[in-house]
């Protein structure tokens, strides 16, 4: 392996767990700068070839902060562990003819031009009605700052406002939640390159453990303003439409650093932490 697996249009790369937004070549580490001792480590753990997990951890700079830490490490030795088993997230805009589906009721989502608004697992995303929505979500106990159970606190966190929007360090636009029902609903509205602007819903099936320290997602639904299902895309041996599965998605609360580093040590980290797996929701 001389670097990481990539999908057909170079956007998204494989990490051993689901695709991410791709590498650009510029933004790769120099060898020589990435601790050999880490890869060595991370090949160990994982039990693969370290000049494998060397060859492609150059590529794993997620945060682009020009070195590789220990969670962008493990990454890059999964994502030669665990082999592909789903599609890439760009499969409507790898050159398959749409002519033949002219008939059909449903659009494909081009993922090519607004792939930036669904970095990362899962974007994080949602609707504010005003001063209402703040007295609503003020006592909810989703409201806070939470981490993706593969980062740390300083990557990826996402803050959930009790006014309804969002700050969070690895997806952009305006950003806003709601919870309706056991929905949890987020909305993207960004501005593409081309100038158009686009919004994008995420409706996830929810669940909190009893301490609320751990919050379970499972992404139903993602549609744009049209109301495009962006969860179809075709397959590029057949040109049939295939809908894209997304693993469920687990957020740490970022003030439960007891939880966070209980995490850290735990090598499975598509999973939660060890003392949570019995809170894991039969749905997900």
């Amino acid at each position: 392996m001389s670097g990481p697996i990539y999908s057909d249009d170079g956007h998204w790369m494989w990490n051993g767990t689901e695709w991410i937004p791709a590498t650009q070549a510029q933004n790769a580490v120099p060898a020589q700068q990435i601790d050999q001792t880490a890869v060595a480590n991370a090949a160990t753990q994982v039990g693969v070839p370290a000049q494998q997990v060397a060859a492609v951890a150059p590529h794993f700079d997620l945060n682009q902060d020009g070195q590789i830490d220990q969670n962008e490490m493990m990454q890059a030795a999964q994502s030669v562990s665990n082999p592909v088993n789903v599609p890439a997230p760009n499969q409507a805009s790898m050159g398959i003819p749409t002519q033949g589906f002219a008939a059909t009721p449903k659009k494909v989502f081009d993922w090519k031009d607004k792939r930036a608004l669904l970095i990362g697992g899962i974007v994080t995303v949602a609707i504010a009605i005003g001063v209402l929505v703040f007295f609503l979500l003020s006592g909810n106990p989703i409201v806070g700052t939470w981490v993706n159970n593969y980062s740390t606190p300083d990557e990826a966190t996402t803050t959930y406002n009790k006014d309804g929007t969002i700050q969070s360090t690895d997806t952009t636009g305006a950003l806003t939640w709601e919870i309706d029902g056991d929905k949890f609903i987020q909305m993207a509205t960004s501005t593409l390159p081309n100038g158009t602007e686009i919004t994008v819903t995420q409706t996830a099936q929810y669940e909190l453990t009893n301490d609320n320290n751990v919050l379970w997602l499972n992404l139903t639904s993602i549609v744009d303003q049209d109301g495009n299902n962006m969860m179809i895309g075709i397959n590029p041996q057949t040109g049939e439409e295939i809908e894209l599965e997304f693993p469920c998605v687990v957020l740490l609360r970022s003030s439960a650093q007891d939880l966070l580093n209980e995490q850290a040590d735990w090598l499975n980290l598509g999973e939660p932490v060890p003392s949570y797996q019995s809170s894991k929701p039969s749905w997900c």
